[in-house]
């Protein structure tokens, strides 16, 4: 499997490499890790193209709606990975992109008491999903003891995107606890 997608790879590289030749772009050792980034992010979008299609295709030929269901959530899944790695791409080339430019990309972030409102929300956020995610784990065992296999499923479908809510809020409360940390440094200064 991984010599059939080596092909599709180098064929991304050698594009992406062309087109860089088109922009006049150097090879530098960061740009050039930035492009390969990019270019393993193509690769996988494309591979993960033809799996959304097979799922597609699998969901409409069955008359089973609770496999309908269930492949339609991975469906769902996977179309909202795939706009990420799209924007994940977007991203990378903005950011060579700016390389180009004698204007080097800045942050903003969100200042003073706007940042202290926000840290206080992802706060009260991170303790509503956690104590949500411990009502999961209830309501997957009560289902388990009731033989609803498909719901306890369900639920632990929900407890993973709890633990990728509390990661993802977590990030944002470092961010912010980092922001407020470098102004309060320069107002020391």
């Amino acid at each position: 499997m991984a010599r059939a997608m080596r092909p599709k790879a180098l064929e991304v590289i050698a594009r992406q490499r062309a087109e860089d030749a088109m922009w006049g772009i150097p090879e530098s050792p960061e740009f050039s890790s930035v492009q390969r980034l990019m270019n393993e992010f193509q690769s996988h979008a494309t591979h993960e193209e033809r799996w959304l299609s097979s799922y597609q295709e699998i969901g409409k030929e069955t008359s089973d709606p609770q496999i309908q269901f269930l492949l339609g959530l991975i469906v769902a899944d996977e179309e909202r990975h795939h706009e990420l790695t799209h924007g994940m791409i977007s991203k990378l080339k903005d950011e060579m992109a700016w390389t180009r430019s004698s204007e080097p990309l800045r942050r903003t972030g969100e200042k003073g008491e706007k940042r202290e409102r926000l840290l206080m929300s992802v706060e009260s956020f991170l303790e509503a999903k956690r104590r949500g995610k411990e009502e999961y784990e209830q309501l997957k065992k009560k289902s388990q003891e009731l033989r609803r296999d498909v719901f306890a499923l369900l639920y632990t479908t929900m407890i993973h995107d709890s633990h990728k809510h509390i990661d993802i809020l977590e990030f944002l409360r470092l961010k912010l606890m980092e922001s407020q940390h470098s102004s309060q440094k320069r107002k020391k200064s």
